[in-house]
C-alpha cells in the first residue's frame, strides 16, 4: 500500500508521507532474552526480533478484519491480523513466535535463532498443519530443536501464537527475494 501511495503521489504531485514507524521499548534488552545466528548472509542479511510481553490473544477489531477481508486475507488472531496487516501496508514481512514455546524447545536454557539452509531430507509440519519436505536451497528459521518457520513464506506449527500464548518473539528479516519465489512455488504456498 505505501508503494502505490508513493506512486500516486508522485503521479499527483503530492506531499507523500510515510506512516510513522517509531516503537515504544522498554526492559531488558531482547539481546538477553534470545541469541540470534545468521548462517546464511546470502539468503538473509539482516534478522531482528523484539520481546512483546504481556499479550492477550484474541479477535482483532472489526476495522483490521475488515482491511484484511478486503485483500483476501482472512482474520485469525490480533496478533497475526496485526503482522499480516504491516506486511501489506509496507511490504515487509513479520512473523510471531510464541516465546515461551521457543524457551520449552530450548529445554530453559536461553533460544538460539539460526537462519539456515534446510537440511538434506529435512521435513517440518506448518501452520496450515502440512508435512513440507524441504530442500537444502530453501531458507529456514530454525532453533537449536529443528526448524520453526520457511523464512518469510509461512510458520511452523510447533511454535505458533495461539489462545494461551502470553509472550511474542516478533521477527522481521530482510530475505533474498528470489529464494523466497522460488521457495514459495516448490511448496505451492
Amino acid at each position: 500500500v505505501v508503494g502505490v501511495a508513493r506512486e500516486v503521489a508522485a503521479l499527483t504531485a503530492q506531499k507523500f508521507r510515510l506512516p510513522s514507524t517509531a516503537m515504544l521499548t522498554e526492559g531488558a534488552s531482547v539481546g538477553d532474552r534470545v541469541n540470534i545466528r545468521i548462517n546464511d548472509p546470502d539468503l538473509c542479511n539482516r534478522y531482528s526480533a523484539t520481546l512483546i510481553e504481556d499479550v492477550k490473544i484474541g479477535p482483532s477489531p472489526a476495522w483490521l478484519q475488515r482491511r484484511l477481508n478486503l485483500v483476501d486475507q482472512r482474520s485469525i488472531s490480533n496478533i497475526v491480523d496485526i503482522t499480516n496487516y504491516i506486511m501489506f501496508e509496507l511490504g515487509q514481512p513479520l512473523h510471531a513466535f510464541d516465546y515461551d514455546k521457543l524457551v520449552e524447545r530450548a529445554e530453559g536454557r536461553l533460544p538460539t535463532i539460526i537462519v539456515r539452509r534446510a537440511l538434506p531430507g529435512e521435513h517440518m509440519v506448518t501452520l496450515d498443519g502440512q508435512d513440507r519436505e524441504l530442500d537444502p536451497e530453501m531458507l529456514m528459521i530454525a532453533d537449536t530443536a529443528g526448524s520453526i518457520a520457511i523464512g518469510g513464506i509461512m510458520g511452523g506449527l510447533d511454535t505458533e501464537v495461539t489462545e494461551g500464548t502470553k509472550r511474542i518473539l516478533l521477527e522481521a528479516a530482510n530475505f533474498y527475494f528470489i529464494n523466497n519465489r522460488r521457495t514459495a512455488q516448490v511448496l505451492k504456498l
